[in-house]
């Protein structure tokens, strides 16, 4: 009964890479057994040898089956890096020679560095509108190029300080990184947002000397709502100074969001929208279409890499997909990294298969946007 009881919970545990579950904690579930399926799959093998021993081939047959599927996130991981590197090479035009997949990270992590940043605040667009940004010092002798972070919290909510462990990696790789804090809805509409990030490329011009940083040389890196504002911001600023975009689970048509929204969705997507963007699509036409890359972008566009997981209850992954399909069509460089286990926020976890293939990407993705003259 004991052994019957381990293996039937083995199962409830991989039910999350099986069924989808449209709730806010089961969406943290999935993304813990998406990224550290292959951990808890350990208990289960072991159950499985246990049950062979025993004889209890019930048992057995169910521990194995859910061993199975907890590890099968790690395997198609494994199945993608394959042909990432040669993915990254024929879009970009180089990629990096090392393996995406770091076994011994997926079982034992990794420590991230940790690199202090320092607190910048924008000039005043309008009284009381304090817009805060933190930078971190590139570990480079030479003027250092630039990622600018926006960050997630679906237009309402977040901050710089999100996934610092990630901007203390790319400057310890020697990437200067400023991580910004926009206005948010619902005091502040579209565009607010793309005048900060253009106010934080002309703040980081005029003290490119004291930051050491090479202004003319700027990847955008935005997660989820941050995604729609840097993919957004690409097409609408045209600043040469913008070599490529990296966005990550992100929006980046609002009609179609705002078509499919739904009040009653984990988020409330319909009321954001709204929020966000001062209307409908009825109402403000022209709001919809700036901050919809998808809708907008031609030839000039900046590359862009999108990654995306097919099991985001938050952002539909569609909304990479149909960005993708559009870039292909208007012939500009981009890899579409679409990941068949993840949710959203798949890098959060660190060391899992998700950051991993995220990592390698972004890193050939630097390297390459930014070695070109």
């Amino acid at each position: 009964m004991l052994r019957l009881t381990l293996a039937s919970f083995s199962l409830l545990i991989a039910l999350p890479l099986l069924f989808t579950f449209n709730t806010l904690f089961m969406w943290k579930v999935t993304l813990l057994v998406g990224e550290y399926g292959h951990r808890l799959a350990l208990g289960s093998l072991i159950l499985v040898l246990f049950c062979w021993f025993s004889r209890s081939y019930v048992a057995m047959i169910m521990s194995a089956l859910a061993s199975g599927i907890l590890l099968s996130p790690l395997v198609t991981a494994y199945v993608l890096s394959l042909s990432l590197p040669a993915k990254m090479k024929a879009a970009f035009g180089s990629s990096l020679p090392t393996n995406p997949i770091v076994w011994s990270d997926l079982w034992l992590g990794g420590r991230m560095p940790k690199q202090d940043s320092t607190e910048h605040l924008l000039p005043e667009r309008a009284p009381g509108t304090v817009r805060r940004m933190l930078f971190f010092k590139a570990h480079s002798d030479e003027p250092a190029p630039l990622i600018l972070v926006i960050h997630g919290g679906g237009w309402q909510n977040g901050s710089a300080e999100e996934f610092a462990e990630w901007s203390s990696q790319w400057a310890t790789e020697g990437y200067a990184v400023v991580s910004l804090e926009y206005r948010l809805a619902p005091q502040w509409t579209w565009p607010a947002p793309l005048e900060d990030v253009q106010d934080t490329l002309a703040y980081v011009r005029q003290n490119a000397a004291s930051l050491k940083v090479d202004a003319s040389r700027v990847i955008l890196l935005g997660r989820s709502a941050g995604g729609q504002i840097a993919t957004a911001a690409a097409v609408q600023l045209h600043d040469p100074a913008i070599r490529g975009v990296v966005s990550l689970y992100a929006p980046a048509d609002m009609e179609f969001a705002h078509r499919f929204a739904d009040p009653n969705d984990v988020l409330d997507s319909f009321k954001l929208l709204r929020q966000y963007m001062g209307g409908d699509p009825v109402q403000e036409p022209k709001k919809y279409l700036t901050a919809s890359a998808t809708l907008t972008a031609d030839s000039t566009c900046p590359p862009m890499l999108l990654i995306h997981g097919q099991r985001d209850i938050l952002v539909w992954h569609l909304q990479s997909r149909r960005l993708a399909e559009h870039l292909r069509r208007q012939d500009v460089p981009h890899v579409f990294l679409d990941l068949p286990w993840a949710t959203h926020a798949f890098d959060y976890p660190l060391h899992g298969p998700s950051s991993q293939l995220t990592r390698y990407a972004v890193r050939s993705f630097l390297q390459a946007r930014f070695s070109q003259e």
